[in-house]
């Protein structure tokens, strides 16, 4: 599997600039797919790596929609430290995992995971009894 380091945790290290950062909650449903994708659009405006994380912010919350079967919310939260864009979606679901597919050229779906991580510096998952939060990191 080409493209970005995978990890099974949330990231780590010491910040020594304040981030800037927005957090919002939506429904676990598929009508809320385009507000998490214009939510990320309005606080990355001016970043270059805007259009790349609304594309991902996008399969990973319609992930969470299709498959979080038993989640009520999908919490996404943007996060800028300079060049870096740091994304966590997180739905409060406790059924299912997560898992890599590899899908063929005329298959409809399936590719969520292989665009993050086509597209991601880094990304990775953390799972809890509370949920599931999949992130990633842009770099510009």
């Amino acid at each position: 599997m080409p493209g970005a380091s995978f990890t099974v945790s949330a990231p780590a290290g010491p910040r020594s600039v304040a981030p800037a950062a927005a957090t919002r909650t939506f429904g676990r449903c598929a009508k809320e797919v385009p507000a998490a994708r214009r939510f990320v659009r309005e606080v990355l405006a001016d970043h270059p790596g805007c259009s790349d994380a609304e594309l991902l912010t996008c399969e990973l919350v319609t992930n969470a929609v299709q498959h979080a079967t038993d989640a009520a919310r999908v919490t996404v939260a943007v996060m800028r430290l300079g060049a870096v864009v740091h994304v966590d979606v997180v739905d409060d679901g406790c059924v299912g995992l997560l898992h890599w597919r590899e899908s063929g050229r005329h298959d409809e779906d399936g590719r969520g995971f292989q665009l993050v991580n086509a597209l991601a510096e880094r990304w990775g998952f953390l799972r809890e009894r509370s949920g599931t939060c999949v992130w990633f990191e842009i770099a510009s």
